[in-house]
């Protein structure tokens, strides 16, 4: 039987996700199957269709030992959003006590639950038997590596990855302002919005520091292009909870600056703010301004 670890977050096996199909007393919601070729018969599958009304998603992680860093990158970026929306989700293997409990203990500490991986891991050990530790021991630096708010690499895999003859940094406009009307929950899936977007685009993207990203091009007129697409998309209306509801929020947009080294960046990126400050206000903003939410932000 499947098992409630912690907050939203369930264990279990190939078996637990098929009862779904005719029983749910754990009101599962979202399915991570990280079930990938295996010994078992069938091997592991995209169960999406057999599941409708449910966020679904497959990682095909082998059973060989070992989790790649692509597939907890995958992972956590999925968990973030289905967490987000308040899902109650259930992460599954064949079994229940290798993949899944690796990709589980990753997420614990990557969102702040666990301390560390070893925390993580005696924690799922309480509710359900498992034998994750190869993975987890083995893959404590790739996890390190990624960001824990947006699900991207960090600032330390930009530096120790391969060199690129041209850079971006992108910065989130009136983040502050954002963050102390909006508040803190709706200030982060606002930067998680934005990594996602970022990636969908094509982008070579890390999280920096704060509301900051880099990304990698081969060319300026690649960044430009790609960087201006992610705009669009960014400034499109989306929802997200704040202030105890479901709001519609439109207007969002970040500025961005690309070089060939720190000070070309910086300084294409300070130029595109004081474009940004000289138009008109944002449609988010104007609303706040509606509002007479001023005074809240200060």
């Amino acid at each position: 039987m499947m098992h409630h670890i912690v907050n939203n977050l369930w264990l279990g096996s190939q078996h637990d996700a098929d009862e779904l199909v005719r029983n749910n007393p754990g009101k599962i919601t979202a399915i991570l199957n990280v079930r990938g070729a295996d010994a078992y018969d069938p091997p592991g599958r995209d169960q999406a269709a057999e599941h409708p009304g449910k966020a679904y998603k497959w990682i095909p992680a082998p059973d060989i030992g070992t989790i790649s860093p692509k597939h907890v990158r995958e992972a956590l970026l999925w968990l973030r959003e289905q967490t987000d929306k308040r899902e109650q989700i259930l992460i599954h293997c064949k079994h229940g006590i290798s993949r899944s409990p690796a990709f589980l203990a990753a997420f614990m500490v990557e969102s702040g639950i666990s301390p560390s991986l070893e925390e993580a891991k005696a924690t799922i050990s309480v509710h359900r038997p498992v034998q994750p530790a190869t993975q987890i021991v083995e893959h404590v630096k790739p996890v390190l590596l990624i960001s824990a708010l947006t699900g991207l690499p960090n600032r330390q895999a930009f530096d120790e990855g391969k060199a690129s003859p041209f850079v971006a940094i992108a910065d989130v406009d009136r983040m502050r302002v954002f963050d102390d009307f909006y508040g803190q929950i709706a200030g982060d899936a606002l930067l998680r919005r934005l990594a996602k977007i970022l990636i969908s685009v094509g982008l070579d993207a890390y999280h920096h520091r704060g509301d900051e990203f880099l990304c990698k091009g081969e060319s300026r007129q690649e960044l430009n292009a790609k960087l201006s697409q992610a705009r669009q998309i960014f400034r499109e209306p989306f929802q997200v909870y704040a202030d105890g509801r479901i709001q519609t929020i439109g207007g969002t947009d970040f500025s961005f600056g690309i070089g060939t080294s720190p000070e070309e960046e910086e300084a294409a990126l300070n130029e595109a703010k004081k474009t940004t400050a000289r138009n008109e206000p944002p449609e988010w903003l104007r609303k706040i301004v509606g509002m007479g939410g001023l005074g809240r932000v200060g």
